[in-house]
């Protein structure tokens, strides 16, 4: 079975998208690794469902590479949004996932704009209740010693560093990622601050590894800067590909930046 798909991607983090709402994708584990890899298939950090909501423009349901589901993605939100924007011609989508609700709207210059609440920072369903919330993992990286647990809709843990090459990902993500401490695994975050207003990161994500960007990644390490007053209200991250905006509200953050086509195609599943 020939089933169409759109290659997107938010500042190189890449989506495999599929409309699920008219056909019935089989959520098969092999069949998501296999359109994952990016030698034998197409090739993402995360496929993307769209399904029909009850109550919103739709469900936004997101597999890691690996198959593993998770329970939001702030970029693949912004790419949901700008397909159903030019499918509906609205300018503000309403977009549902396993953890929370992503309100998007179209901005100047083509960018999409996703907005969420803040979610409570109530770590008991992340992290097991020997730890507390900043966790010392010196013993994977002498300069882990305080890692800021941040619950975004789904768990991350978030390292200031002087420079983002004293960390390397690729040595210890992994071991961040499995530790011990956390319940289901985590996402990871390692922030350089450049100014007040200004950040620049480096991402591991749970289930996909060494990511170009994470959107959920960038609102959990701009909320940890800005709680542990490291910038201001208002960010620019920098990232290997482009950069975003965030603003940093009472009761809510907003990510704004662009949603862009890689091409469009489709995967034969037989």
């Amino acid at each position: 079975m020939k089933t169409p798909f759109v290659k997107m991607h938010g500042n190189g983090n890449d989506f495999v998208i599929i409309d699920n709402i008219k056909q019935n994708f089989k959520k098969d584990i092999t069949f998501i690794k296999k359109i994952a890899n990016r030698r034998i298939g197409i090739g993402c950090d995360q496929l993307i469902l769209i399904e029909k909501s009850n109550e919103y423009d739709a469900f936004m349901r997101i597999y890691n590479n690996d198959g593993s589901e998770a329970e939001m993605c702030g970029n693949a939100a912004r790419c949901v949004a700008s397909l159903l924007m030019v499918g509906t011609k609205k300018t503000e989508i309403c977009i549902e996932t396993n953890s929370t609700l992503l309100n998007a709207s179209l901005e100047k210059n083509n960018e999409i704009c996703v907005k969420m609440s803040i979610p409570e920072q109530n770590l008991k369903n992340i992290i097991k209740k020997n730890y507390k919330k900043i966790i010392n993992l010196e013993k994977i990286d002498p300069l882990l010693k305080e890692g800021h647990v941040i619950n975004m809709g789904n768990p991350h843990i978030v390292f200031f560093a002087k420079s983002l090459d004293l960390i390397n990902l690729d040595k210890v993500g992994k071991s961040i990622e499995t530790h011990e401490a956390f319940v289901k695994g985590v996402n990871v975050e390692i922030v350089e601050i450049l100014s007040p207003t200004s950040l620049k990161l480096k991402f591991w994500e749970r289930g996909a590894g060494k990511t170009l960007s994470c959107g959920s990644g960038i609102l959990a390490a701009s909320y940890a800067s800005f709680i542990n007053k490291k910038c201001s209200e208002s960010i620019k991250i920098s990232l290997p590909i482009g950069s975003v905006k965030v603003n940093i509200k009472e009761n809510e953050l907003e990510i704004i930046g662009m949603a862009e086509v890689s091409y469009l195609g489709e995967y034969n599943f037989a």
